[in-house]
Order: C-alpha cells, then sequence, then structure tokens
C-alpha cells in the first residue's frame, strides 16, 4: 500500500504460494514439530548481532543499557567457566571467575562517550552515582587546606650563633606575639606586630645559653634563661628595650639547665642530674626538687590545667607528677613498670581538646610517637592507646587546638635495629645505621586517632629541625635549624569561621 503523499510507510508481503515440507529444520527457533532441541554452545551466539536489538534508523547497532541501579549488570558474554568443578577450579587459577554473585560495573561514562543521546534510566544511574561518589568535606582549619597547599615559609629571620646541641631550646614565642632567639649569650626578641627588633641582654654568667623560656599570662614580661653551668636567670622585657635581671638561681649541684617550663608563678627547672626544681617567682627563694631520674631531663611540660608535669630524660623514661599531691602519678609500694622509650625523651606534649591525652616523641633508636591516657593509666601497666613508628628522632611536638591534628618535628633517620631472634652473625648488634628518607629533617602532621599522615614538609631545613614552637593564636610555627643559622615561620593551621549568631526576638524588637 502507499501513502496519499507517494511515500511507503509499510510494505506487506503476502505469500503466493505455500509449500509444505516434511525436512525438520533444526536450527529454526520456529519449528513447532521439533520435539528434540539441538544442543548450542551460548558463547557461540550473538544476540546483538542476530536480533539487531535496539538498530538505530540509520542502521548502525545501537545497545541500550537499561538495566535497573539496583541489579546487577551482567557480561555481555557469558562463558560457562564453572559447569563443573575441573574448568571452576581452573577458572578461579587464572581469575576468570569470581565467588561474587552481584558484580556490579557502571558503563555509564562509556554510553555518554559513544552515543550523545542518552537515555532517561543512563541519566537516573548517573545522578544515583553521584550520590554516593561525594568528595570528602573540605576542613578549613586542617593542615590539607593550609600548609599543604602552601608548602612555603612566611618568614625567615638570621640567628647566627643559636646552639648547635640537638637537646637545646634556642627559641620561645610569647603570648605577647614576641619571637625571642637565642644566640651565644645574647637574647634578641622580634614584635611580630611591628616587626620591631630589639636586644633584651647579654648574660655575663658562666657557661652558655641552653634554654629559654617567656612566662605565661600574669608573668609574660618575664623570659627565664637556663646556662650550660646550671645558673638560671629570669629577665624582664617591660615594654621594650633592654630588660633588666629579676632574680638569679644558682645550681646546688654540677650540671646544666636542660629545660623549663611556666604555670602560671610556677617554674620548672629540668637539671642533667635528673633534678627537677619547682620554684614559685613570687618567693623565689623557696623551692621544691623532685629526684625520679637517673638521667638528664630533656623535656618538661605543664598539662593544660596546670595540675600535672610531664618529664621525659634521657634514658627514655617519662614521668608524670601530681603538683597538688607533690608525687608521681606511677608510685605504688609494688614493682610498677614505667612510661618509657627506647631512645631520649625531649618532645611532650599535652592535647589542649582533650587534656587527659598525652603525646611523647623518642629519638634515636627507637623514634616513635606515643600518646597515652592518664585518666585510665595504671600503675601496673601503662600502655599507649597509639603509637606512630617513624624511624625518625622526634624532637619536638605541638597539638592544634583548631583540629584533631599532631605536627611532629625530626632529625635524622635510620633502620630499625633487629631484634635478637632476627639477628645473624654478620649483622654487628647495637648498631646503629643512619639513611635518609622523606621523614628526615621534615615537619611531620599526624591525624588523630587514625594517626594517618597527612602532610610530611620534607625540605622545611637543610639540617636537623632541633626545636619548634607554637604561636599564641594556635595557627604557626617557628622552627629553627642550627646547621641554617635560621629561623623559619610557618601557618600550619587556621582558626574555625565564627557560628552565624542566631536571630533573636529581643535584636528586632524592644521593650519600652
Amino acid at each position: 500500500m502507499s501513502s496519499p503523499g507517494g511515500t511507503n510507510d509499510c510494505i506487506f508481503e503476502t505469500p503466493t504460494q505455500v509449500v509444505h515440507s516434511r525436512k525438520r529444520i533444526h536450527d529454526s527457533v520456529t519449528n513447532l514439530r521439533s520435539h528434540k532441541r539441538r544442543r548450542v554452545s551460548m558463547a557461540s551466539i550473538d544476540l546483538g548481532r542476530d536480533l539487531d536489538v535496539g538498530a538505530t534508523p540509520g542502521g548502525g547497532a545501537h545497545v541500550l543499557d537499561t538495566a535497573d541501579r539496583f541489579i546487577s549488570n551482567r557480561p555481555k558474554i557469558f562463558l560457562p567457566l564453572n559447569i563443573t568443578p575441573r574448568t571452576k577450579r581452573i577458572s578461579k587459577q587464572f581469575g576468570l571467575v569470581d565467588d561474587r554473585v552481584l558484580h556490579f560495573k557502571d558503563d555509564t561514562d562509556v554510553l555518554r562517550s559513544t552515543y550523545r543521546d542518552e537515555t532517561t534510566m543512563s541519566l537516573l544511574r548517573r545522578s544515583a552515582s553521584s550520590l554516593f561518589s561525594t568528595p570528602p568535606p573540605l576542613r578549613p582549619t586542617s593542615v590539607t587546606e593550609n600548609l599543604n597547599k602552601r608548602r612555603h615559609c612566611l618568614m625567615v629571620l638570621d640567628s647566627p650563633g643559636v646552639p648547635s646541641d640537638q637537646e637545646a631550646y634556642p627559641i620561645t614565642w610569647s603570648c605577647r606575639n614576641l619571637i625571642s632567639v637565642a644566640c651565644k649569650n645574647d637574647i634578641y626578641y622580634q614584635n611580630l606586630d611591628n616587626k620591631s627588633v630589639s636586644h633584651l641582654c647579654t648574660t655575663l654568667l658562666p657557661g652558655k645559653i641552653g634554654v629559654i623560656q617567656w612566662g605565661q599570662k600574669g608573668n609574660e614580661n618575664y623570659l627565664a634563661l637556663g646556662m650550660s653551668s646550671g645558673t638560671v636567670q629570669m629577665w624582664d622585657a617591660g615594654t621594650g628595650g633592654r630588660g633588666v635581671a629579676v632574680h638569679t638561681w644558682f645550681a646546688k649541684k654540677e650540671g646544666a639547665a636542660k629545660c623549663l617550663s611556666w604555670n602560671q608563678d610556677v617554674l620548672a627547672i629540668g637539671m642533667e642530674g635528673g633534678e627537677i626544681t619547682l620554684t614559685d617567682v613570687r618567693c623565689p627563694q623557696e623551692t621544691t626538687a623532685f629526684a625520679k631520674h637517673r638521667d638528664r631531663v630533656l623535656g618538661l611540660q605543664w598539662s593544660p590545667d596546670g595540675n600535672y608535669l610531664a618529664s621525659g630524660d634521657k634514658d627514655g623514661i617519662v614521668h608524670l607528677w601530681d603538683r597538688r599531691a607533690g608525687k608521681s602519678l606511677l608510685d605504688s609500694s609494688q614493682p610498677v613498670s614505667r612510661i618509657r622509650h627506647k631512645g631520649g625523651v625531649k618532645a611532650l606534649a599535652w592535647c589542649p581538646w582533650k587534656p587527659e591525652l598525652l603525646a611523647t616523641g623518642s629519638a634515636a633508636p627507637e623514634g616513635k610517637i606515643k600518646i597515652w591516657n592518664i585518666s585510665s593509666m595504671t600503675n601496673h601497666s601503662p600502655e599507649p592507646i597509639q603509637t606512630i613508628p617513624l624511624n625518625t628522632s622526634v624532637l619536638s611536638l605541638h597539638w592544634s587546638p583548631h583540629c584533631k591534628e599532631l605536627l611532629s618535628t625530626h632529625g635524622s633517620s635510620f633502620k630499625p635495629l633487629l631484634s635478637p631472634r632476627d639477628r645473624t652473625s654478620s649483622v654487628t648488634p647495637n648498631k646503629l645505621t643512619f639513611t635518609k628518607t622523606p621523614l628526615t629533617n621534615s615537619i611531620t602532621v599526624h591525624e588523630y586517632p587514625s594517626c594517618k599522615r597527612l602532610m610530611t614538609l620534607t625540605n622545611a631545613h637543610s639540617g636537623q629541625v632541633t626545636h619548634s614552637c607554637l604561636g599564641p593564636s594556635g595557627e604557626s610555627i617557628f622552627t629553627v635549624s642550627p646547621r641554617e643559622e635560621a629561623i623559619k615561620m610557618w601557618q600550619v593551621w587556621s582558626r574555625r569561621a565564627p557560628a552565624p549568631k542566631r536571630e533573636s526576638a529581643f535584636d528586632k524588637y524592644t521593650i519600652r
């Protein structure tokens, strides 16, 4: 039939002669008289070619994938590889089949690149898959959005004559935003608000300056310094210019003053002989001494509430002192397993947003960071809740006050010592082999509690990062490297944006 317009819309062909044949055609799917079906391999059938599924008007075969997103897609060619135990075993060995029943494969991207016209089902599938592949939320306070993106320092200050000792504390940052540096027997400080540099003092005491520390609020104008001869001196910086010596404590025993830590009006002093002295600056003549360490004290750190003092020594022993009781938390009449590392502990840090957490870091030959919870600690078996093996000397630690992250600065790296069962006659026992790794002389930030390494700044300094101090805002740090004779400022974190203020009815209306 022809349409009135002259075009053939459809053509019906009528058979002119019907021929009856008794010959059976076994391959025909319309042979209704066949009682026995021929066995055909499914691998030899191409359904797309024989059935011409989804043929386009242009003649090309357009196969539309209309699978539902809740039903797994089957392969286009199904090979019966698991019909017998032998073939199933062989196919598993070569990875040609697996035991998963639901094996979904999203071909949306392939269809979109092959065909421009998209069906409604494919659009729904793509929109549904985007819901499950959302990018991780941005954390503006994290190091990943700050130092990890801008890997350069904000400021570099020359510090000629800075102490080369790995155990020294040559820089300190006050709550008035003053950064102070010890250079031989002189102390300089810079006001970071107006960039003015001042010379605080020149000590005439015997020995060299090994540690300096600004006071806290209420004593923010005071700076304490410790000499290699054991003498400790306190200076008043005032409003600017040269300082004035306020008080001097002379060591009762031979040995250097190794570390200092302020707690309001109380100054803790760690000595080379293992003693810890507490001095109230309001009554400087009265002192309290603790003697538990057998080796020199390398680190002191007060807890945020000021009730506990953590101390670490060269032998790797860490003590927790209760200021109110005047004794160590691990004191007991029974033998105790003390908090200890296999290397010297200089790095100590209390968590500001969870005060019961204490992070300790050790130097060679261990090079680990351990996190302790003092509220759940027992005298008999103190165990860390987290351990981060680094095989690199940990020289300073800082918790972020704005997010759950921990920063560490490092020195030299080394290969871990073999255990006694792993040692052979060809390996010299207790011999440390130093090597270079990405953590060598780096600044590293770890996430808590996963302990995942978020950032490693390898090229921070060309030498060991012996010490670092956190700024009063909790966003930036200063690091020092005696090899470079320079200190650098880095912005590691940022403050959390203030929450929007909820509008109240009292803001709109007033009562007359």
